[in-house]
């Protein structure tokens, strides 16, 4: 029926009846792809803000959790005590606080900290809720970069001081070229800086093959890194993966990164415990990190503590005879313990008479001394005269002609004053 009345419908030119209405469909999700499988096995995920999306990864140590021989809890007592490396550093600074401390490392696609270098890996550390949280974000591609700095300048919000190595004058100011580069302007003074390549430097430039990172949290923190990637191949593999998508590439970088986040706070530890003068290492010191230690403790303010450790370092078997055996006695000089200072010179002057390239400063120091404050002018002739044949015996290597001939002059000089007072003293003592 309903055919027919369809059919005559269309002979008297009746619109047809509408077919049944139905509501559009609903518009479907945008489904993002999945991240390959190279990034969960690792724990990485995407996170977005209103920046977009980037990569992080986030890994919470638990407290009490040990990083080679420091516990990384302890620095929430400590870290006050790293009050004076931040003042020096940053030519004054409040008080130092753990849960205002940002442990900072990148990793990047160069060496310089222009506009062409991009820190494709930012890590960092935090304490938190009791335990260190270690945060790693990652591009990947230059469109991510503004995402992952909003993030970055959310952690930064409540933290007064960068902790890092190096950082003060490659991380940080890489950083700040990004910042400006994706339109963000200063707006007030940046965080404070405690810099650990310094202190680290003052302390063992002389004792460790080098200073570096890794040689330092092997050699003074007990942390030895097995199948380590170098941060030299961070950009070669970084490109690797930007080349065919494998994230496999990337997991060396991951871990190397979040060890060197974690050898930050673990020093932070160790010159907290210095700092705070705890000596349970100071007898295991050879002498020439100790007289470091001391020197370094003093610049910072710690006069007492590092008063017991020159004291400790004079009384060593090899006093007098090491290098830093003359700033030693030159600083019990400046402070008047000529008693302290007397040995050192008279045992380093003893050990110079067996080298063949001898050194004279202790011979011209005994001279100066006999002379002027002991007035005995024989014993101080007798070492003036004994420095003027060494130098002439370490001329014959001596490069520096100018300087040999002056150091010469000098002592010929002092000489020919010491023979003119004995003469008179002598006279003057005849009846």
């Amino acid at each position: 029926m309903s055919g027919l009345r369809d059919r005559l419908n269309r002979l008297r030119g009746a619109p047809e009846a509408a077919p049944p209405r139905s509501e559009p469909p609903a518009p479907a999700e945008t489904e993002r792809p999945a991240l390959p499988a190279g990034f969960a096995a690792i724990d990485v995920g995407l996170e977005e803000n209103e920046a977009g999306p980037f990569l992080l990864r986030r890994i919470a140590y638990p407290l009490p959790y040990r990083h080679g021989r420091h516990e990384l809890g302890e620095l929430l007592a400590r870290a006050g005590s790293l009050q004076p490396i931040a003042a020096r550093q940053n030519g004054g600074s409040g008080p130092i606080e753990p849960g205002r401390l940002l442990f900072l490392d990148t990793e990047t696609t160069g060496l310089g900290v222009g506009a062409g270098n991009v820190p494709f890996m930012v890590g960092f550390g935090y304490y938190e809720g009791g335990a260190f949280i270690v945060e790693q974000t990652l591009i990947r591609h230059p469109g991510e970069e503004r995402a992952m700095l909003t993030y970055l300048l959310g952690r930064l919000q409540d933290k007064t001081h960068v902790v890092s190595y190096n950082g003060r004058t490659f991380d940080w100011p890489v950083l700040a070229n990004r910042f400006i580069l994706n339109g963000w302007r200063s707006s007030g003074p940046g965080p404070g800086h405690l810099d650990f390549l310094h202190p680290s430097r003052a302390l063992w430039r002389n004792t460790l093959p080098s200073c570096r990172l890794s040689a330092v949290e092997e050699g003074r923190l007990g942390i030895r890194r097995e199948e380590d990637v170098p941060g030299s191949l961070a950009p070669a593999l970084y490109f690797q993966y930007l080349s065919d998508g494998n994230p496999e590439h990337l997991h060396g970088v991951y871990a190397h990164n979040e060890k060197d986040i974690l050898t930050l706070a673990s020093l932070a530890v160790h010159f907290g415990r210095l700092l705070d003068g705890d000596g349970d290492e100071e007898a295991t010191l050879g002498s020439e990190e100790l007289f470091r230690t001391a020197g370094w403790l003093e610049q910072h303010g710690l006069s007492e503590v590092a008063e017991r450790l020159f004291e400790r370092l004079a009384e060593r078997e090899e006093a007098g005879e090491a290098g830093w055996s003359l700033p030693l006695a030159a600083r019990y000089k400046k402070i008047g313990r000529y008693e302290r200072a007397l040995p050192l010179w008279r045992r380093f002057a003893e050990a110079a008479n067996n080298v063949s390239a001898p050194r004279v400063e202790a011979h011209i120091e005994l001279a100066m001394h006999y002379e002027h404050r002991d007035k005995q002018l024989l014993t101080a002739l007798t070492y003036a005269e004994k420095a003027l044949e060494l130098a002439v015996r370490r001329g014959v290597l001596a490069r520096d002609k100018a300087k040999r001939d002056a150091e010469r002059a000098a002592l010929q000089h002092r000489i020919a004053r010491l023979r003119d007072k004995v003469s008179r003293e002598r006279k003057s003592a005849k009846p």
